[in-house]
């Protein structure tokens, strides 16, 4: 893990150094014609400051120049083609010499990514059972929050009262709530506005893998400071253990896997009675094949945030990283639902995908 956080970086990013020294130093013969050897210089230190702190993948600089680097080398092929032709057009190869196109995509890449990223977007599923229920429930559900990186309270009392307007029956909330960057108040404003949701039946809440601040040495609040905070605004955590609505309905809460061992669910799921409806809450979409086996009748997870940043969700899913990125999925016994999440981890762009909350209907056949 060392190697890929710390070294693999650090390789990358003399390729990218190298690029950015041939980059710089086209603007500058555009600009002043010829240039000397410290002009060079100049250059190859603009082109290592510009890429090193880039070195920290899941930087906002990381960002930059890696789009930068890859709107650029597009528009070096457009040249190359160009160039085939024979075409003579001085305009725009004054245009491709001064770099102006890639960094004006750069821009319209940031602001569009900030835009999508505070769009949040309600998205609405229907579930049919043949399982008996009495009646129709509706269901919010709200993950990957990542609370203080690109909404504040009164943003996030916005949409929990939007919520609220839509009558569930039950809020569930599927982790990465807050993260390492959330502060001690963040987080307490966040479970604070998320508590006033209105709902029937209660709002359940299972952990992810950034909500416990794991991944720092000094984090903001302790991993009981956050219980007490979730616990104390009516809020159940489910560990690896289940609750009955109506005598009708099992919720059954996961622990994230990547919090270390967690119960078997053949195990968990033994004493459930089938005949109710088994909702399945796991912040990460795994085990889908063995819980469909297993007969649970709706999954719901998080996670991914459906690919936060292009092309990386479209990359998982070719290559088969993760069994689900996004969306709906129609199993033999089970359905899948996979939520992008209401905001984004480590900088406030996307991409890739939307921000959203979901609404589910889970109605009798």
């Amino acid at each position: 893990m060392y190697f890929i956080f710390r070294i693999l970086p650090i390789i990358i990013m003399i390729p990218l150094a190298i690029y950015f020294y041939f980059f710089i130093k086209r603007i500058c013969l555009c600009i002043f014609q010829n240039i000397n050897k410290w002009h060079k210089i100049i250059c190859a230190l603009l082109a290592v400051v510009f890429v090193l702190p880039a070195s920290s993948f899941f930087s906002f600089w990381a960002v930059v120049v890696l789009h930068l680097f890859a709107f650029a080398i597009i528009m070096d092929c457009i040249f190359v083609i160009y160039k085939k032709f024979h075409m003579t057009n001085q305009i725009f190869l004054k245009v491709y010499q001064i770099g102006v196109i890639p960094i004006l995509c750069l821009f319209l890449m940031l602001g569009y990514g900030y835009w999508n990223m505070k769009n949040v977007l309600k998205i609405h599923y229907s579930v049919t059972t043949h399982k008996t229920i009495t009646q129709d429930y509706r269901i919010a559900f709200l993950s990957d929050l990542h609370f203080g990186n690109t909404m504040n309270k009164s943003e996030l009392e916005k949409y929990c009262q939007d919520i609220s307007l839509q009558k569930p029956d039950i809020v569930m909330l599927g982790g990465d709530i807050v993260d390492e960057h959330t502060t001690y108040q963040e987080m307490k404003e966040a479970f604070e506005v998320l508590g006033q949701i209105e709902n029937q039946y209660g709002i359940y809440y299972v952990y992810g893998n950034h909500d416990q601040a794991l991944y720092l040495n000094s984090p903001h609040f302790t991993p009981s400071q956050l219980k007490k905070s979730i616990e104390e605004h009516h809020i159940s955590i489910l560990l690896d253990s289940q609750v009955n609505i109506q005598d009708e309905m099992t919720i059954i809460g996961r622990q994230d896997r990547s919090l270390g061992e967690r119960e078997d669910t053949q195990q968990l799921i033994k004493n459930v009675n089938h005949e109710n409806f088994i909702l399945m809450l796991d912040h990460q979409p795994v085990d889908l094949q063995k819980n469909n086996e297993l007969h649970v009748d709706l999954q719901l997870s998080g996670h991914t945030h459906g690919g936060q940043m292009f092309p990386v969700g479209l990359i998982t899913s070719v290559l088969g990283f993760g069994e689900m990125n996004y969306g709906y999925q129609a199993m033999s016994d089970m359905t899948v639902i996979v939520s992008s999440g209401i905001a984004g981890w480590g900088y406030p762009l996307r991409t890739g995908s939307h921000s959203e909350y979901v609404i589910v209907d889970i109605v009798k056949e």
